[in-house]
């Protein structure tokens, strides 16, 4: 083994690749990954002490799990981050009540795959220190789409969005490494119809291969119960009026710390995250308020 050939060697990948690129353990290198809080301490302990900085992270689980309050929560955390609700379900009002002053985050319409990855990569490129997509389904490149609207029989060219995310993830990963924006992919899951046995994985999310790869975190966000209060209004026939939902989260890749960690975090539809000991208090905050906006 030949130490000064190595040693020219790795002079040369620094000299082209900039310093700090390549190194020994434990000599001149830093690979403490920067994090910044969640503000919910069980959710920060399963990720391994935080939100880790420039990185892919993706989200996912069932319609009505908590992903999307989530997204908002994360927002309200920042001096300004960009959310991109491809869906067209952005509700403003559900985002204050969670915590999103104004101008504190940047909405974005796009109507298209290509408009929300190009998007990402700009907002990326200038540093927004937090960006969310939401959702990967709803990705569809312009040429599918135009050709849906077009075709008699309306069939959506299969793969469009896992080859739009395949191109752009590893662009996207390289400017958030660089400037320190954490992106979030919200994501949902389908059933696996060719699942041929019990112990086969009985879901499957949307969007290709790549977004598993390229995310450094995977969390499957899912709806635990609901958090509940008698129902006081009489023009509403149900026994209980749903304030807020117990959302269990598990780990399920974790490439800067711990997998399979799980949490549950109550939710307040009406002002976000809460810690268990709260629970109790802000139900009884409510109930008391219904009594006296109903009188019973």
């Amino acid at each position: 083994m030949d130490l000064k050939q190595i040693s020219d060697i790795c002079k040369d990948i620094e000299k082209k690749s900039g310093k700090g690129s390549i190194f020994t353990i434990g000599k001149d290198a830093n690979l403490q990954i920067p994090r910044w809080s969640t503000n919910i301490d069980n959710l920060d302990t399963i990720l391994g002490g935080g939100m880790p900085k420039g990185r892919i992270i993706e989200f996912f689980g069932a319609e009505s799990s908590g992903k999307t309050s989530l997204m908002f929560w994360l927002m309200s955390l920042h001096k300004l981050g960009v959310y991109i609700p491809i869906e067209g379900s952005y509700d403003e009002a559900r985002a204050k009540a969670i915590g999103v002053q104004d101008k504190q985050m940047i909405v974005y319409r796009a109507q298209y795959g290509e408009d929300a990855l190009n998007a990402v990569i700009r907002f990326a490129k200038a540093g927004v220190p937090i960006i969310a997509l939401d959702s990967v389904p709803a990705c569809q490149p312009r040429e599918d789409v135009d050709k849906i609207e077009k075709s008699a029989d309306n069939e959506l060219r299969m793969g469009g969005t896992a080859r739009l995310f395949a191109k752009t993830l590893p662009i996207i990963e390289r400017i958030c490494e660089e400037t320190g924006t954490t992106v979030f992919l919200v994501n949902q899951v389908r059933d696996n119809t060719k699942a041929m046995s019990m112990f086969a994985e009985q879901e499957i999310t949307p969007g290709g291969r790549a977004i598993k790869f390229y995310s450094s975190i995977r969390v499957k966000v899912a709806r635990r119960s609901w958090i509940e209060i008698p129902n006081k209004n009489p023009l509403v026939s149900s026994a209980n009026e749903k304030v807020g939902i117990l959302i269990k989260c598990k780990v399920v890749k974790n490439k800067v710390g711990n997998p399979y960690g799980e949490a549950e975090l109550p939710f307040f539809f009406d002002r976000g995250f809460v810690s268990y000991d709260d629970i109790k208090p802000i139900r009884n905050e409510l109930m008391k308020a219904r009594k006296e906006t109903y009188g019973t």
